[in-house]
């Protein structure tokens, strides 16, 4: 019996033991997560974001510099009448609390308008070529007629009075001219689509034998009479 009570008593005091070192290990780890936190997320090194709208990016740069922070160019936007360089957006906003070391992203005026790939429009309906190319941002479309066999497909692009080749890259926005179809083949010719005369016809009203009068003919004959005036 006596020989028992060491032993139980030995047993308790390890448990007791065990527990204090839980409790003492948690203490520690958790008074170095406090000290790492502190030191990451730094609470005592907060500093407030200056406005930079309107600022070129090395003005803006060195202003920041001497906050600690520093900036990264995230996009550029081109505008006729802007100031290449100039400030347009600042994330976060003025006034906010960052940690130093931050960086503060910015949107600037580009120099150049953006260069955009022109696609491949020959033979797309006109509707579809605008609905295309509006969704690209060129918005100044103008539309030329010319003779073509089929009317309101799209036989070519041009810029600036000059045809655009598929996959040219031209600036964002451009004014561009369509040149569309108006289905009307033969008045490239220079021929009257209303009226017609055979060869026997021409020879007859040569002669003075025969009165001319006006009808109308299909776009088949049109073509057929014209290669045989030829020859």
């Amino acid at each position: 019996m006596n020989a028992k009570q060491p032993s139980k008593r030995f047993f308790e005091n390890s448990i007791i033991k065990n527990l204090l070192l839980i409790v003492l290990v948690s203490v520690v780890l958790l008074i170095l997560t406090l000290l790492f936190l502190k030191v990451y997320t730094r609470h005592d090194q907060n500093v407030s974001v200056p406005k930079l709208a309107g600022l070129q990016v090395e003005e803006a740069n060195a202003i920041l510099k001497s906050k600690g922070l520093h900036i990264e160019i995230i996009d550029s936007v081109y505008q006729k009448d802007a100031v290449p360089g100039a400030i347009i957006e600042q994330v976060p906003e003025e006034n906010s609390k960052v940690k130093k070391g931050r960086a503060i992203y910015v949107v600037v005026y580009a120099k150049t308008p953006q260069q955009v790939t022109m696609p491949e429009l020959v033979d797309y309906s006109l509707r579809q070529a605008q609905a295309l190319l509006v969704s690209m941002g060129f918005t100044q479309l103008s539309i030329e007629e010319v003779p073509s066999e089929y009317s309101g497909l799209v036989l070519g692009v041009e810029y600036r009075g000059r045809k655009l080749m598929p996959n040219e890259k031209v600036p964002a926005g451009s004014p561009l001219k369509l040149i569309v179809g108006n289905g009307q083949l033969t008045d490239s010719l220079g021929m009257n689509s209303e009226y017609f005369m055979s060869p026997d016809q021409v020879s007859a009203r040569d002669s003075g034998d025969i009165k001319i009068e006006n009808r109308s003919v299909s776009k088949q004959q049109k073509n057929t009479n014209i290669d045989e005036s030829f020859f």
